[in-house]
């Protein structure tokens, strides 16, 4: 199974993030954007459909891994792994769509960058 995904680490101990129920907030904005994501993906995937299974498939989850939220978008086909890279990734869709959203989530969540601990949500 091919994945990909946003990760918004949650600092709770950040005094500016004290008012603000950070976990919930980023899994409801993600949440939201899931389905943009989706529908970008679907719309975008620049393969020719043979069945519609693949374009059909691509699907995104939010979910919670303690206080992280993960945004993850992939395949449901067996086969979307190689749509992720054959050709040198010439009929990949997951990563030019996390990376189209990217800037999107990171102002939604109003994240900021903290190196290689990930992002955190707060004001900037």
């Amino acid at each position: 199974m091919a994945l990909g995904g946003f990760f918004w680490l949650a600092d709770t101990l950040t005094p500016i993030l004290t008012h603000v129920n950070v976990e919930r907030d980023a899994e409801e904005i993600l949440r939201d954007m899931a389905r943009e994501v989706q529908a970008y993906a679907q719309q975008n995937a620049p393969w020719t459909d043979q069945t519609g299974a693949a374009r059909n498939g691509l699907t995104t989850d939010v979910y919670r891994e303690g206080d992280t939220v993960v945004l993850q978008l992939y395949h449901t086909v067996d086969y979307g792994v190689w749509l992720e890279t054959i050709q040198n990734g010439e009929y990949a869709i997951i990563m030019p769509t996390l990376e189209h959203f990217t800037g999107e989530a990171m102002d939604r969540c109003h994240a900021v960058e903290i190196g290689e601990e990930g992002l955190v949500m707060g004001e900037q």
